[in-house]
């Protein structure tokens, strides 16, 4: 039983991984498959995590009168 767990582990380990908060917006929002040399490095969406896409603006809601 332990030679399957060692076995699904390391499968797991190779489909299934962690993706840091830099490169989250990247991986799984971004409309373009991949980014030419230098691009990522000034992408101004990712520089601002999207702002307003996907996360609430942290000003509150104006109230109705």
């Amino acid at each position: 039983m332990n030679l399957l767990q060692n076995i699904w582990d390391w499968a797991r380990g190779h489909i299934v991984s962690e993706v840091s908060n830099e490169d989250a917006l990247c991986e799984f929002d971004c409309r373009k498959p991949q980014c030419v040399e230098g691009e990522w490095e000034y992408c101004t969406r990712r520089l601002q995590q999207a702002a307003g896409e996907l996360m609430p603006t942290q000003t509150p809601p104006s109230e109705k009168v």
